[in-house]
């Protein structure tokens, strides 16, 4: 997903972040004091329960959830669904996002909104222990700077369109200045950029309502939502496994995502409407970026066609660029929008992949990160998934992310509601005050495990959708070795 929460992920809102920086999450008692002013989710700690006055309406946390998916990743997400599996089976993919991304974020949510705590501090409370949080760290680095890095190509791809600029040294410089211009914001620019936030979702909806307007008026609209496979080589069921995986993982970004505003929530029950309000608000940003590929798909063809690129990689850039798509739609508003847009959301990126490392130096080290190293750091990470053609290789990324962000929110709805629920192996409720577990080794292992059989059977084509061995593997391993230590679990000798 494009925004955080820390320890292993980021804070919940730009805002948030100042009230870490500088120091790596420890337990209890690491609850800073209230600020005076700001809002209800800056004045409270990721290690301090939610107190009543701080407690969102649902819709408030519903709106921060549609923001989230107000960036060109999300947009090229609906490219991806529409033209590697067809409208057709665009649809079924579809209607898998909005089930998978429900459920994940209602079970996830609820655990979160019963403990007061976000998911990182729940997670490591539950599955990992405190220095087994560092597989957390390790997973969100992974997906979260990835996707940082994805948002700095697109934008950066963007731009050098729209001024027609080239060479190898000026991307690079542009790439370099734009990751410059996150160190920057993630610095000094959070509380601009969330104040901002509603006018920048807005502003990028407007663009894209432009987009679907000019194919309405082109007589293109029935065309752009019915068409079959676009990309050139690829086979239907290969096309249908790739738009799933990619489902599957910003599925599991946003239920990671959403729980840590659930915490937040009034009632219970206003988790499942939150839930339903951010994956409607996915499908329409896949709906709406499936359109706006289509719109520019051939100008954008030609365009890196002319950079020497075959068909096939040509028609892969096409798609992972929708920010082409608008500029060529609404050209300088389009591009003032798109870095806008951008702006925010990877601002939050940054916030959250300088967390995730800064917890991965404090759980393995004990020391604790610089706040201004921690966001140098994340970007420098960020350069270098660039400079492994990370656009290149988004399908692979998004699989692999697939199975990393999957297995994190079964193994801890597995351990919440079956291991420590019906079969009461392990309490429910977290103490912080009580003394912590090093390592969770079943949690950590499991995950370990699991990740690398998925992950080898992805990678020699054995599965083309991890998550249909990587889920229920994870309840199966995680059940057993609970039952097997069961004793010493309810003795508390090991996490």
């Amino acid at each position: 997903m494009d925004t955080k929460t820390s320890e292993a992920k980021g804070k919940p809102t730009a805002d948030v972040a100042e009230k870490t920086r500088g120091r790596a999450p420890a337990a209890g008692g690491d609850a800073a004091k209230p600020r005076k002013r700001g809002s209800a989710t800056e004045q409270v700690s990721l290690f301090e329960r939610v107190p009543a006055d701080k407690r969102l309406a649902w819709p408030d946390i519903g709106a921060i959830l549609g923001g989230v998916v107000s960036s060109l990743s999300k947009v090229m997400g609906g490219g991806i669904v529409a033209f590697y599996a067809g409208c057709q089976m665009g649809g079924v993919t579809v209607a898998i996002t909005f089930v998978l991304s429900f459920f994940l974020t209602l079970l996830v949510g609820k655990i979160c909104y019963r403990e007061g705590l976000p998911n990182n501090v729940v997670s490591r409370f539950y599955v990992f222990g405190r220095r087994g949080s560092a597989a957390g760290s390790l997973i969100w680095i992974f997906c979260l700077v990835g996707v940082l890095a994805v948002g700095t190509v697109q934008l950066g791809n963007a731009i050098l369109f729209a001024f027609g600029w080239e060479g190898e040294a000026v991307r690079w410089a542009l790439f370099i200045g734009i990751s410059c211009v996150w160190v920057a914001m993630a610095l000094f620019g959070t509380k601009v950029i969330a104040r901002m936030n509603a006018v920048f979702v807005v502003a990028l909806f407007c663009v894209m309502g432009y987009v679907i307007y000019l194919i309405a008026a082109d007589g293109q609209l029935v065309d752009a939502a019915t068409h079959g496979i676009l990309i050139p080589g690829v086979e239907p069921l290969e096309g249908f496994a790739y738009s799933v995986n990619y489902a599957i993982m910003t599925s599991g970004l946003m239920a990671l995502f959403a729980a840590d505003f659930t915490r937040f929530a009034r009632k219970e029950r206003d988790i499942a409407p939150i839930a339903a309000t951010g994956s409607v608000f996915a499908i329409i940003t896949y709906l709406c970026g499936a359109l706006i590929v289509y719109y520019g798909f051939d100008k954008s063809v030609e365009y890196f066609s002319a950079q020497g690129m075959g068909a096939t990689l040509a028609a892969n850039a096409a798609v992972t660029n929708p920010g082409v798509s608008l500029v060529l739609a609404a050209g300088g508003v389009g591009l003032a929008v798109i870095c806008l847009s951008q702006m925010k959301v990877e601002t939050s990126n940054s916030i959250g992949g300088a967390n995730a490392v800064s917890n991965l130096v404090n759980c393995l080290t004990g020391r604790k990160l610089p706040w201004w190293a921690a966001v140098v750091a994340a970007n420098a990470i960020g350069l270098a998934f660039i400079l492994g053609n990370i656009l290149d290789q988004v399908n692979a990324f998004m699989s692999y992310g697939s199975i990393l962000t999957s297995s994190w929110c079964v193994l801890l709805i597995t351990d919440y509601y079956l291991v420590r629920g019906k079969m009461g192996i392990g309490v429910q409720g977290i103490d912080l005050d009580a003394p912590e577990h090093e390592v969770n080794w079943r949690g950590v292992g499991t995950i370990a495990v699991v990740g690398l059989i998925g992950s080898v059977l992805y990678a020699t084509g054995a599965v083309a959708v991890p998550f249909l061995v990587v889920a229920p593997l994870t309840v199966a391993a995680y059940v057993a070795v609970s039952w097997l230590l069961r004793d010493k679990v309810r003795a508390g000798e090991i996490g």
